[in-house]
């Protein structure tokens, strides 16, 4: 290295000034590290990297290197849909669709609040969603708790979230940053039918509560929500598969819609398919779920020793057989079920 290289690693007042350059990059000069960082901070693509002028043969090098670095990047972003030259910040996309570390709610953009106002008496409780005005400027529409009831504000809120998403999502001409905000929008629809369903008062209580514990963090809280919507949404699916009647003897009674292979062993996408459920009148859901029965693929039953001597007074039978509303696309989680959950001995 000759001493015009050298002589930038000993001067800690270099002069920047040519490098007009900057956008996205900002220069660190610190006793032992100096170089230049680039930093994007979108939360739909966060990049950042720092060009070491050690690493790149000098402060012309670690500039180089950063503007290489970032007009790659950049071009990038550009086809995903993320980054426009030619616009605004304000103007793009700036929705955060995963939940930041001030969320309360485990909903993104969508919090309960509690406030004090001197000219009352008790404090004022709202349901919160955020969005943006024409400005780009962040705002957030209040429903009242007091006024309208927790259920009611609550709904109104996802539903004010969930029509800002689908106004973002009507004016964006990129495929990619369309797909990503539309399966955020499912998510939100999936909420409104779910607590529109909620009709039992302990239900409403239980679902909300959990949302409003302050003790909870908001990871947990997504985790619950994803669960209970996600079950709701499978229950039904599997409901109407099955015509709403028992796919062993046809009762329309005391149904529940269960997993074969379990929620619990299921990847996201096998915990919402139907074929992965079975629509069964309590004896016959406890049997399959305790393994004390399973099916084979043309929908015979299977009969555990275990519960062999006393079958009969369940009033199950060796001849019991799935309807013919069986797919092939439930091979495989019988066939899971069969090894994993049916007692053999």
């Amino acid at each position: 290295m000759d001493i015009f290289h050298v002589l930038p690693l000993l001067n800690f007042e270099m002069d920047i000034s040519k490098y007009t350059d900057r956008k996205f990059l900002k220069w660190i000069n610190q006793p032992n590290l100096k170089g230049w960082q680039f930093s994007f901070e979108r939360p739909e693509l966060p990049e950042s990297k720092f060009f070491n002028i050690k690493k790149h043969d000098g402060i012309d090098g670690a500039y180089s290197a950063a503007i290489k670095h970032r007009d790659g990047f950049l071009e990038a972003a550009t086809e995903l849909g993320i980054y426009d030259k030619n616009a605004s910040r304000k103007k793009l996309l700036p929705l955060n669709i995963k939940l930041s570390p001030r969320n309360t709610s485990g909903i993104v953009g969508v919090c309960r609040s509690v406030s004090q106002r001197k000219d009352r008496e008790k404090p004022e409780i709202t349901w919160r969603a955020g969005y943006q005005n024409a400005k780009g400027q962040n705002r957030q529409k209040g429903y009242s708790v007091q006024g309208l009831g927790e259920k009611t504000a609550f709904y109104e809120a996802i539903k004010y979230r969930r029509n800002f998403l689908l106004s973002v999502y009507d004016a964006l001409k990129n495929d990619f940053a369309k797909e990503v905000l539309e399966r955020h929008i499912e998510e939100f629809d999936a909420i409104l039918e779910y607590a529109s369903e909620l009709v039992d008062d302990s239900d409403v209580f239980f679902f909300l509560g959990a949302l409003n514990n302050p003790y909870l963090e908001s990871t947990s809280k997504k985790e619950m929500l994803d669960i209970r919507v996600g079950q709701y949404r499978f229950r039904k699916l599997v409901m109407s598969y099955w015509g709403n009647r028992c796919a062993v003897t046809g009762t329309k009674h005391f149904l529940t819609a269960g997993h074969i292979k379990p929620w619990r062993d299921s990847d996201n996408a096998e915990r919402l398919d139907v074929f992965n459920g079975l629509s069964l009148s309590p004896v016959y859901d406890k049997a399959f779920d305790n393994g004390l029965i399973s099916f084979d693929n043309d929908g015979k039953i299977i009969i555990s020793k275990k519960l062999e001597a006393e079958a009969s007074l369940l009033g199950i039978s060796p001849a019991d057989k799935l309807s013919g509303k069986l797919n092939f696309l439930h091979h495989k989680y019988l066939t899971w079920h069969r090894e994993r959950i049916l007692e053999k001995v």
